[in-house]
């Protein structure tokens, strides 16, 4: 079989995307976070959401530089969740920690009932935790439930399921208006995540009655996938200062509507290349 390593590719972005992350976004985070004095939980969050949206900005820019698209796909698609969840906790506030503390002791709960169901059958866990700890830790976990304002229970309404539907990405994009992004751009990248039984044909091009293939797809569509991060973490800046309260118009932010207005511009090339790409023809 012929395999196509790395093949010729151009992109209008990567220096550009590479400068922003290793130089204003890293200068700016690393000054920002050695000054500033989180008051709550909220803004302990929004650190730790920021945090991790530059920590994957960075891994997402080495992939970008190595070819290596297919992973960087994947990092794509947790850096929208992160997104989502700095949004949404924007959007929410209290609500969102109130939430999000029943939502962990919901899954302790769960956590503590498959312990007890397998506990005779494994000694470790016998050894580690006996059935009165386990079941005193969901009574307490219930209770902390309850003074929360939820049920304890699978009521629909104000229980479990609707604790875990709050946290659903797909109800998370449509409460922070990033549904259209959900649909699209989320939707595709979670082909990667999740190895589907028909998206093999990413990884062969046709070539008259012969197969190609292609150890790295996707390589030759990296301006647009540098153009989906930038529509992804657009507001990521304006987020993070909103929630602590600091000064949104700075060099990382300027430089980063900077590159959104140059993905912008390339769209029409994009749009082209979306074409050609139907009949396995690179530009």
């Amino acid at each position: 079989m012929k395999v196509l390593e790395k093949h010729p590719s151009t992109s209008v972005l990567k220096p550009f995307f590479s400068d922003f992350v290793e130089t204003y976004l890293d200068n700016y985070f690393i000054e920002t976070v050695q000054i500033i004095e989180p008051k709550n939980d909220i803004e302990d969050r929004a650190v730790f959401f920021f945090v991790k949206t530059v920590n994957t900005l960075n891994a997402i820019n080495e992939l970008f530089k190595t070819g290596n698209i297919v992973s960087a796909r994947i990092l794509m698609r947790s850096l929208f969740e992160i997104e989502l969840q700095t949004k949404k906790i924007k959007k929410d506030g209290a609500i969102f920690l109130r939430y999000s503390e029943a939502y962990e002791h919901f899954k302790s709960i769960e956590t503590c009932k498959i312990m007890l169901g397998v506990r005779e059958d494994d000694d470790d866990v016998l050894n580690h935790y006996t059935e009165e700890e386990l079941k005193h830790a969901i009574t307490h976990a219930e209770s902390k439930i309850t003074e929360l304002g939820f049920l304890p229970t699978g009521n629909k309404s104000n229980g479990k399921p609707h604790v875990l539907k709050y946290f659903e990405i797909k109800q998370m994009a449509i409460d922070t208006d990033m549904d259209l992004l959900y649909k699209t751009s989320y939707k595709n990248l979670c082909m990667d995540t999740h190895t589907s039984s028909n998206h093999f044909y990413k990884y062969f091009i046709a070539e008259q009655n012969r197969k190609i293939l292609n150890l790295h797809p996707y390589l030759h569509e990296l301006d647009l996938m540098i153009s989906v991060v930038i529509m992804f973490v657009i507001d990521m800046i304006d987020d993070f200062c909103g929630l602590l309260g600091l000064e949104s118009k700075n060099l990382a932010n300027r430089q980063l509507q900077k590159l959104n207005v140059l993905s912008f511009n390339l769209l029409p090339k994009l749009v082209a290349q979306g074409e050609f790409k139907k009949n396995n023809i690179f530009i």
